[in-house]
């Protein structure tokens, strides 16, 4: 395959000028987000939304197909990305837990699903890459039409899941302080088979969130996606109804009778029925003799005292 020729300066300069009037759009969104009072409409979309669901774990991971699932639900929103416009403001429910920060989150979260774009400005995950024509568009359509903000929504999935273990790893804050503070969140972890999750971060950059530049390969990377899990899975076995993870291979009948059930949200009729087309999962390449050795090694090495988990992972060897 011929290599694509680099961009000339002039090809870049013309791409600057035609995406110029878009993020300056953007731009002056952000400011008018974070900086305009919350309105009494927002807080009370805020006062209906009492159940918050939380992804934790590497990207790549199956978040999409996760927040589709929420997504097609009658009443849950899905919150893309964000955090990193979030993070630091005073609409961080991470900096400070108290329920007057987490209202102000909340009603701040219902201001951001109004609009966003695709990558990690997010918004409302209709706009990102999986919601842009396709399938799931044309499914969220004929059940929604175009509504961004459900008026009857309860459930907030908010989607940047590395971001939020990586500060409640660094004990910014503690997850034990979190579930002390916050009984309105529960967390789940989708593993997508890890050697595929690795072997993606590597390949999109998503790598950035779990190893620093001088350890991205392969090898490092699935390493980091295990020990995540097992960080998981240590707070699932103590708190089960407050943490819950699941894998590809678990995808089948009654999978999403299950979700529903541990994210608290109602099986509607419909929902269950629109349920497989969001959790189809493309078959991928197959992994080298040597990596899958290295993943057999890890697994007896990271999950040592962890059978359970073990044996669900040791599927995708």
């Amino acid at each position: 395959m011929a290599k694509r020729p680099e961009p000339s300066r002039a090809d870049l300069l013309a791409h600057w000028i035609r995406s110029a009037p878009h993020k300056a759009a953007s731009f002056a969104t952000h400011i008018a987000d974070f900086s305009l009072p919350l309105r009494e409409e927002e807080f009370a979309a805020a006062d209906r939304i009492t159940n918050v669901v939380l992804p934790l774990g590497p990207y790549r991971n199956l978040t999409t197909m996760t927040a589709a699932l929420f997504a097609l639900h009658p009443q849950s929103v899905v919150l893309n990305h964000a955090a990193m416009r979030v993070f630091g403001t005073r609409f961080d429910p991470f900096d400070d837990l108290s329920p007057e920060r987490w209202r102000a989150f909340k009603a701040a979260s219902t201001r951001l699903l109004r609009h966003g774009r695709k990558s990690s400005y997010g918004g409302n995950v209709l706009y990102s890459h999986a919601f842009r024509g396709g399938a799931l568009s044309r499914l969220y359509a004929e059940r929604y039409g175009d509504v961004l903000l459900k008026p009857a929504a309860t459930t907030l999935f908010w989607k940047d899941s590395m971001r939020f273990q990586n500060r409640f790893e660094a004990g910014d804050p503690t997850i034990e302080a979190w579930l002390a503070a916050n009984d309105q969140t529960v967390f789940i972890f989708p593993v997508r088979d890890p050697m595929d999750c690795a072997r993606s971060n590597r390949a999109t950059g998503h790598w950035h969130h779990l190893v620093p530049k001088d350890q991205a390969e392969f090898g490092p990377i699935l390493r980091r996606v295990l020990e995540a899990l097992r960080w998981f899975r240590r707070l699932e076995r103590q708190e089960p109804t407050r943490f819950w993870s699941f894998t590809e291979a678990e995808l089948g009948a009654g999978f999403p009778a299950r979700f529903a059930a541990f994210c608290r949200i109602a099986p509607d009729p419909a929902w269950l029925a629109d349920a497989p087309q969001a959790i189809q999962v493309a078959p991928r390449g197959e992994h080298k003799p040597e990596n899958r050795a290295l993943y057999a090694e890890l697994l007896d090495d990271i999950f040592a005292d962890d059978p359970d988990m073990r044996a669900r992972l040791e599927v995708f060897g």
